[in-house]
């Protein structure tokens, strides 16, 4: 690096100095070039002289071989070597009537502004002692007002340096003060960017879980907010009944475990327990209410580095995702109570007609067949008056259950009302009806249902009506009202057996006046 280079990568105040030197230079190039020739002569100027140059020369050397760290050994080497050659010049002028006073006291406020407080005690005592100095030689009989003025000067050398230096020092702790002032603004400032940031987080999500009652959609989501808010590479969270010990609500971007289904203390299915360090995964447990555990896991790095903060904000998102879990299932619960006969858990009968309409339509839309089986229980009053009520419910609660198991999944059954049952067997034809029908009928006359002292004594039947569209039907009440002329065409021929609608013969015009008979 050349030397230019050099002086650029100086501190401001190793420039100023090095300026300092190169006018002191002038000065005393001045001083040589026109002071009196009995001047030039005298030992004590050419060596104060010379060893200025050196410290100097000295100087320039420290300033350029450490351009980052020259400030402190510069202002050193200039406090030692100028207060040698000030005294040895100032003694040859003082004769003169002359002093050099003044270059003191620069020197002595540059070590104050530069240095540490005691290092300027130290320059300005090295700077009295040199003014000092340069006046022995000139006090053969000193008077007192000699002696007084030497001494004031010189204490204005130290107390120069002193206040100087206590001025600088107070503006550095004030500096000091105001920068860690301003790195606390900045760090609160921070601080609240962040606690908004989260508030406004905890806000969208709020908003996200409770905007719809199937929270699990939201659960994708949900964490790609909570992993960019608190800066986790994936995770996952889970929400666990306690009492039935399966997860209710699972959401996970950690990518290939499968989500919990049991809950045992802190121990989830595809993560490690609590403290764990020899997995990949920790478990944290956020919120424990009464009945619901919400837990959130993640890398057991990411687990560890949580921040208070952070905690904070995924209990909030947690007690949030519990009020929503709860309103989802009891929205799940109500729905499924509205469609639900609570005696039989069947489906009710406003449910029935929705999906009669529904299957019809979709009969009609591509030619497809449908069936309708009505079920009417035999001498159910029987039932009621010899053994209660309560066993007439039980009765039918299980009646309910037996269709359900005979039936196929796809098969809606329904109580139609009392002891009455509909079944919608959808692409199925009269005779696959049929089928199911009589495979209904024998299931029931061959089970035995329970009495009120907890046997199973009680023997039924039932009586069937069966319709289908397009044969014995075309709409919706016309399917209902033959398959109940159907069942009570089979109580009236002797129950415990299944009929389909009635065929009715009617009269139909024929080519050239003649009749014919056609089945409707």
């Amino acid at each position: 690096m050349s030397a230019w280079g050099r002086i650029q990568k100086l501190e401001v105040w190793a420039r100023a100095i090095l300026l300092g030197r190169a006018a002191g230079a002038i000065f005393l190039g001045a001083m040589w070039a026109w002071a009196d020739p009995a001047l030039i002569g005298r030992a004590n100027l050419v060596a104060g002289t010379v060893i200025w140059v050196v410290t100097s020369l000295v100087m320039i050397v420290i300033g350029l071989s450490k351009p980052q760290r020259s400030l402190t050994p510069m202002i050193a080497v200039a406090v030692a070597g100028d207060a040698l050659a000030l005294a040895l010049m100032n003694s040859v002028l003082i004769e003169h009537g002359e002093t050099l006073y003044a270059w003191y006291v620069t020197n002595a406020v540059i070590a104050a502004a530069v240095l540490r407080k005691r290092d300027a005690w130290i320059a300005g005592g090295f700077l009295a002692v040199s003014w000092m100095l340069s006046y022995v030689g000139d006090l053969p009989s000193p008077t007192f007002v000699h002696i007084a003025f030497m001494l004031t000067k010189a204490s204005v050398l130290i107390m120069l340096g002193a206040i100087i230096s206590f001025v600088t020092s107070k503006q550095d702790e004030n500096q000091a003060r105001l920068e860690s002032q301003r790195a606390e603004t900045d760090a609160l400032n921070e601080k609240l960017e962040r606690s908004v940031a989260e508030l406004r987080a905890v806000t969208e999500i709020t908003e996200l879980i409770h905007s719809t009652l199937e929270v699990e959609n939201v659960g994708p989501t949900l964490l790609d907010i909570l992993e960019k808010l608190i800066d986790i590479p994936a995770g996952s969270l889970y929400v666990i009944d306690k009492d039935k010990q399966e997860t209710v609500f699972a959401a996970s971007s950690l990518g290939g475990g499968a989500p919990a289904r049991s809950y045992s203390g802190l121990e989830l299915a595809g993560a490690m327990p609590v403290g764990s360090s020899d997995g990949a995964l920790s478990c944290i447990e956020l919120v424990d209410h009464k009945d619901t555990v919400v837990v959130f896991c993640s890398d057991t790095d990411a687990i560890e580095a949580l921040a208070r903060d952070d905690r904070i904000v995924l209990q909030a998102v947690a007690s949030e995702l519990v009020v929503a879990v709860e309103n989802s299932r009891l929205y799940r619960l109500t729905k499924r109570l509205a469609i639900t006969d609570e005696l039989t858990d069947l489906y009710n009968y406003r449910y029935l007609q929705q999906r009669l309409d529904e299957e019809l339509g979709r009969a009609v839309r591509y030619d497809k067949r449908l069936s309708l089986l009505m079920l009417d229980v035999d001498d159910f009053k029987r039932i009621n008056d010899t053994y209660g009520h309560i066993v007439g419910d039980r009765v039918l609660a299980e009646m309910g259950q037996l269709l359900k198991s005979t039936v196929r999944e796809v098969d809606i059954v329904a109580r139609y009302g009392g002891e009455e049952f509909t079944i919608i067997l959808p692409e199925t034809d009269a005779s696959g009806a049929f089928i199911v029908a009589e495979k209904i009928r024998e299931a029931v006359a061959v089970h035995r249902f329970p009495d009120a002292e907890g046997g199973r004594s009680i023997h039924l039947t039932v009586s069937i009506g069966l319709s289908s569209y397009p044969v014995h039907a075309s709409d919706k009440e016309a399917l209902l009202r033959s398959a109940d002329d159907a069942v009570y065409h089979a109580k009236g021929t002797g129950k415990d057996r299944v009929r389909a609608p009635r065929l009715r013969l009617r009269r139909m015009p024929l080519a050239e006046g003649t009749t014919g008979e056609a089945i409707s």
